[in-house]
């Protein structure tokens, strides 16, 4: 199995959690030809992918746990990033509650997570 095509884990944590991703790559998607979300075409094709030719596919259903790949985790943390940048800068959610967003931090944290325990087996520590 090709590197690219391995799968790793990521707990979902809540249905508001995995609606908070799905959202949140819709809109870097609508946006990436103003904002330019991610610095590449890979990455939005990725995310156009993860959408499935008629919405969500099952990458990204309400399960408990995820299974992606690392250009797919790659891409939701910079689109995280840049949502959270969005809300950092009060452009984005700004009538979000405090509790929903911490709610969000757990699937952020986890994204993360795995993605650096990915970089990390490759000797990557400073990423």
């Amino acid at each position: 199995m090709p590197d690219t095509d391995q799968k790793y884990r990521v707990a979902t944590y809540s249905y508001a959690c995995t609606a908070y991703v799905r959202t949140t790559l819709r809109c870097a998607l609508a946006l990436q030809s103003a904002q330019n979300v991610w610095d590449n075409e890979e990455h939005a094709n990725t995310a156009r992918g993860m959408m499935g030719p008629v919405g969500w596919s099952e990458i990204l259903s309400d399960t408990q746990v995820w299974e992606l790949t690392k250009l797919e985790l790659m891409t939701i943390h910079r689109a995280l990033e840049w949502r959270k940048a969005k809300r950092d800068a009060g452009t984005a959610d700004t009538h979000v509650s405090h509790v929903i967003r911490a709610e969000w931090s757990f699937i952020e944290a986890e994204i993360t997570r795995v993605l650096r325990a990915v970089w990390h087996s490759e000797g990557k520590y400073w990423m």
